[in-house]
């Protein structure tokens, strides 16, 4: 897929992150990564910077992989609720999955909170999204966007059985959907605490392993043979 296919998409304001290696990995192995939003800090700086298309490429440059992480505990926390630790070698990682902002524009404060609108219109460029980059599994860090899945697919030619509530950990209950195509092609949906604060990364990495134990071994694989 390119720029200009993402681009096509109405109401894409962020193109997503596609690792380098993502493009070649078998359907099987592909992981969407699902961020809830972006944050200004209402300066024009700031409102400048989360206008640039890439700008959710940046947020996993610098954060992600580079680990600045600016006082933040996103992705430290949403790494070792994936594999127990924040040493792996994280451009191994990254190079192998994507990842994409799903509510597709700024809060304005960072303590902003989208509306249920917010995450409902943001269903439809994510489907747009899946059909491209194809995942397997997308894990989502939050669980509102749960909350309108339903509703939202009634609008296009995808569908689901619904939304489970799953186990309950630190004060939120995980969830899970399968969502289908026209085609019958499914994608796996799991839905964790947002990882920002309050969060139990041991409790989750223990429902992790049950619900993705096949895509967090062969993650272990790849990491282990870049320091073998």
């Amino acid at each position: 897929m390119t720029n200009e296919q993402f681009l096509q998409i109405s109401d894409l304001k962020w193109l997503p992150w596609v690792g380098d290696r993502f493009n070649s990995l078998a359907l099987d192995n592909r992981l969407l990564i699902v961020g809830e939003s972006h944050y200004h800090d209402n300066t024009p700086a700031s409102i400048e910077k989360h206008n640039s298309p890439s700008f959710t490429r940046e947020v996993v440059e610098e954060l992600a992989i580079e680990r600045w992480y600016y006082g933040t505990k996103i992705f430290p926390n949403f790494h070792r609720a994936l594999f127990r630790n924040d040493d792996f070698d994280s451009p191994t990682f990254w190079n192998l999955v994507s990842f994409y902002n799903f509510i597709q524009r700024p809060m304005d404060t960072n303590k902003g909170r989208p509306s249920y609108d917010d995450f409902y219109n943001s269903w439809f460029p994510f489907l747009e999204i899946i059909r491209l980059l194809k995942p397997k599994t997308c894990l989502f860090i939050g669980t509102s966007a749960a909350n309108s899945l339903g509703h939202a697919l009634q609008s296009t030619d995808f569908s689901t059985d619904g939304v489970k509530w799953e186990d309950y950990i630190s004060n939120a209950y995980a969830k899970t959907a399968v969502i289908k195509d026209k085609d019958g092609n499914e994608t796996q949906l799991i839905f964790i605490r947002h990882t920002s604060q309050m969060f139990s990364w041991s409790k989750w990495n223990e429902y992790l392993q049950k619900k993705m134990q096949s895509e967090l071994t062969w993650f272990d694989a790849q990491l282990k043979n870049v320091t073998t």
